[in-house]
């Protein structure tokens, strides 16, 4: 009020501008004045300047406000921003199959947003999402943290890749007791699915012992490719080698199957962006189960969450 009125010289439409009236303002200015211990303006009753101490105000004053003003600029730029921003965490099988579609969907929905997508363990993903570095995960396991939150939205068959004379080897199907006759590959003992296939054949108290393991499914399939050993993957997994010439997908008529969820925090909403994010992933994952049925199968409803 004291800037404004510094400017116009005029209390009545000074009043009017802050919608208050001529005396409240001339008693904020009063205030004002007392409290500096200075006089700030000379008043007749023909017109009002500026004192002496009141221009020397009036610059330390605009150089607030304006600093002020730009400061909230600032801060409603990088609030626009944290609008379009997305972090997400995903074993890599999940996030080269999910979630392509999903942010193509985020693009057109919000022009240009800032997304991070970490492909990494399921224990990392779980790790990144407790501990707030990103907005939800994609995993294949539901985890026990009790502030996590799982909502299955699909689930796949593990299948066999092959090549080469291999191909006929392992026909079109087989069971788990016939695989231990096949030089297996699979991925490493930290990843989920080398547990899903470990209880699976636990639970027939045998010992799973693939003849090879690899951290990259690329790895593992440029030994297929050469004939070197059959793969033992989730189908999604399967997924970006199947349009290399010379493969074969095989299923395993009682092998286990991979639950694959979204993974949120219970405490607190998800922001707009993250919202719109997770129904794009139902939406993939119901066009998955129709693409693809018998391998990607609907979720369980007797799933705990």
């Amino acid at each position: 009020m004291f800037l404004a009125l510094s400017v116009s010289l005029n209390f009545s439409r000074t009043a009017e501008k802050f919608f208050v009236t001529q005396p409240s303002l001339s008693k904020a200015i009063r205030d004002l004045e007392e409290e500096l211990g200075l006089k700030l303006f000379e008043r007749s009753t023909r017109n009002v300047r500026l004192t002496a101490a009141g221009e020397r105000l009036a610059v330390v004053a605009r150089d607030v406000v304006g600093e002020f003003d730009a400061g909230l600029q600032r801060l409603q730029s990088h609030a626009q921003r944290e609008i379009r921003q997305l972090s997400v965490a995903a074993l890599p099988s999940l996030a080269s199959v999910l979630l392509p579609a999903v942010c193509a969907s985020l693009e057109e929905r919000f022009g240009a947003p800032h997304i991070t997508i970490r492909d990494c363990s399921n224990a990392a993903s779980i790790d990144h999402l407790a501990n707030h570095r990103v907005d939800f995960s994609l995993g294949s396991v539901a985890p026990s943290h009790p502030e996590l939150h799982y909502e299955e939205v699909l689930r796949d068959r593990f299948v066999l890749l092959s090549a080469g004379a291999l191909r006929r080897r392992v026909g079109a199907s087989r069971t788990l007791d016939e695989l231990t006759a096949l030089p297996l590959i699979s991925m490493t003992d930290a990843s989920t699915a080398m547990r899903y296939m470990s209880a699976a054949y636990l639970q027939r108290g045998m010992e799973f012992r693939p003849c090879m393991q690899f951290d990259q499914v690329g790895t593992i399939a440029g030994f297929v490719r050469q004939g070197l050993g059959v793969a033992v993957l989730p189908y999604l997994g399967m997924m970006p080698l199947l349009d290399q010439r010379g493969m074969r997908v095989s299923e395993i008529s009682d092998g286990p199957i991979r639950s694959v969820g979204i993974v949120t925090r219970r405490r607190g909403p998800l922001s707009e962006i993250a919202e719109h994010a997770t129904r794009a992933v139902r939406t993939v994952a119901g066009q998955l189960i129709e693409r693809h049925a018998g391998l990607v199968l609907a979720p369980s409803r007797s799933l705990p969450h």
